[in-house]
């Protein structure tokens, strides 16, 4: 109408804003799993670190991809939002350092900065901590 673009309902995006909770709920999680790393981890612990980093890996990259479906046919304007390209290249870098060769090397403790960059999301679901993070 008008040359202007009329949005078109999207359920997979409905979904999507109705569990935005369980992502944050996944960030938090990811810090939790990151915080209870430390030098004399013994090898049970060191597995379920990895296989829980690998995990968390996994569902965040499902997420990213349900977000670009939730803009379709649109998908220029997920590229529009500042937190979906913020949460793509975490998704990527942490995707990244799930590769064995990068995983055990020795910058992989420097790399986990993907992972732990995901809690902006919890801090984003405080009212007032919104518009610091954003400055």
């Amino acid at each position: 109408m008008d040359g202007r673009r009329i949005a078109k309902s999207n359920r997979i995006k409905e979904v999507y804003e109705n569990v935005r909770w369980v992502w944050v709920a996944l960030a938090l999680a990811s810090l939790i799993l990151q915080a209870t790393r430390n030098v004399d981890v013994g090898p049970l612990h060191q597995t379920i670190l990895d296989e829980g980093e690998l995990v968390l890996t996994i569902v965040f990259d499902i997420e990213i991809f349900v977000r670009v479906l939730a803009y379709l046919p649109d998908w220029r304007g997920f590229l529009g939002r500042g937190q979906n390209w913020l949460d793509l290249i975490l998704a990527v870098g942490s995707t990244v350092i799930q590769i064995p060769v990068v995983h055990n090397s020795s910058v992989y403790p420097w790399l986990t900065i993907f992972q732990l960059t995901r809690f902006y999301r919890v801090i984003l679901e405080i009212p007032r901590m919104k518009p610091l993070l954003v400055r």
